[in-house]
């Protein structure tokens, strides 16, 4: 049963990373070399199986967990089976780590009795003593088949064998063989003679039935009756009797009340020969000028943007950093969440402030993800944000960290540095 190759990886220094996704049944073990050429950091490697439809850590499946691997050394796990849906993830602490996975198929279909077996021409597979011949179109035919090889041809649909002269159908009539001479037609037989037509007379037609019996007379149509009489007569009509006395006047009736409807507006009169007064003067546009701002003595570039953190920043002299509204002493270690943003507050800090990060060749100023505005609001963006003394700089802090890491220092003393340690969503 042949061992496959499943996946590689050499993943960035403290990444999860999908090493395999399997659609299949396998045996696997997973292979890690530490390619290294310091001993420091220490390589440190997680391995793990996460099935299908699971959202907790809990429910992951850990074959080694933060395991030191030395420089220069490798390692195979030990054997563990996946099943279709699983994916295997790895992480190393350095990135000049890789990870391979080898494995073997669980599936029926390729165990050894069902593996296909080449003999001279003929491919066997299947069961049940099943023999299936080789098939294509004809374009397909193999042109190193040797005389006798024998296919399944899906265009004619036919078995059809390899001969000397070429290609020739199985059981169909179609051979190259010389057709035999047509023999010679036989003598036509005498056309016997047309029987006599029968003497017999034929006989006469028979009478014509009578028809139904004769039609009954109509009857007679029978006198109408006399008309009744009309009604009585018409009465005359009677005299007009006299015109009555006029009825006395009725008392006034209540003043109805008051209308509702007013008049129509009378003109407008005209205006006024006296002065216009002067134009009041403008109040303030500026941010210092906004009464909230006063009160709560902020400037426009503490609100510039949306942080999850603000550092104060000020200095020991010329010999340190320090972060005192979240960290104490001289240049600590600062902790940044991957994709958050977060600020640095240089009202205070009188030293040229910047931001570097080790790519693989040395530490370097940071020239993405960065803007600084001044108190005023004045902007800017990237590398030109970088050495601020005043104001307020804003990171944003990559998801994925730089393979060796980040730091601050102040680009006119050198011993004012301190370390940045970037933290992931997935590791807090």
């Amino acid at each position: 049963m042949p061992i496959l190759r499943l996946g590689l990886s050499n993943p960035a220094a403290n990444t999860d990373s999908v090493l395999y996704n399997s659609n299949a049944n396998y045996l696997v073990s997973v292979v890690v070399a530490n390619k290294a050429i310091n001993a420091t950091p220490v390589t440190k490697v997680s391995i793990w199986v996460v099935p299908p439809n699971t959202v907790q850590a809990s429910q992951y499946a850990y074959i080694a967990s933060n395991l030191v691997v030395e420089v220069g050394q490798s390692f195979e796990t030990f054997r563990f089976a996946i099943n279709s849906g699983d994916t295997i993830y790895v992480k190393t602490s350095v990135a000049q780590t890789s990870f391979s996975i080898n494995g073997v198929s669980q599936e029926d279909s390729i165990q050894p009795e069902n593996i296909a077996q080449t003999l001279t021409n003929k491919v066997i597979r299947g069961d049940n003593n099943t023999l299936y011949l080789e098939s294509g179109t004809t374009g397909q035919r193999p042109a190193s088949a040797e005389t006798g090889y024998v296919r399944f041809n899906t265009e004619t649909e036919n078995l059809e064998v390899k001969v000397s002269a070429g290609w020739e159908e199985v059981g169909t009539g179609t051979g190259s063989g010389v057709t035999g001479p047509v023999g010679p037609t036989g003598a036509s037989g005498v056309t016997g003679p047309t029987g006599a037509t029968g003497a017999g007379p034929t006989g006469p037609t028979g009478p014509t039935g009578p028809s139904g019996g004769p039609t009954g007379p109509t009857g007679a149509t029978g006198t109408a009756g006399p008309t009744g009489p009309s009604g009585g007569p018409t009465g005359p009509t009677g005299a007009t009797g006299a015109s009555g006395a006029a009825g006395a006047t009725g008392a006034t009736g209540p003043t109805g009340a008051a209308s509702t409807v007013t008049g129509p507006a009378g003109p407008t009169g005209p205006t006024g020969a006296g002065p216009t007064g002067p134009t009041g003067a403008t109040g303030a546009a500026t941010f210092s000028g906004t009464t909230d701002a006063t009160a709560a003595s902020v400037t426009i570039d503490e609100v510039a943007h949306s942080a999850i953190a603000r550092l104060v920043v000020t200095a020991n002299g010329t010999t340190a950093y320090q972060f005192n509204s979240h960290y104490s002493g001289d240049d600590p270690t600062i902790f940044v969440l991957g994709g958050a943003t977060i600020a640095f507050n240089l009202s205070e800090a009188s030293h040229p402030f910047k931001l570097q990060h080790d790519i693989g060749s040395g530490f370097v100023d940071i020239s993405t993800g960065l803007i600084h505005s001044t108190p005023s609001g004045t902007l800017t963006t990237n590398a030109n944000a970088q050495g601020k003394t005043t104001g307020t700089l804003y990171w944003n802090v990559p998801v994925t960290a730089a393979s060796g890491g980040y730091r601050y220092i102040c680009a006119s003393h050198a011993g004012m540095t301190g370390t940045i340690t970037h933290k992931s969503l997935n590791s807090i």
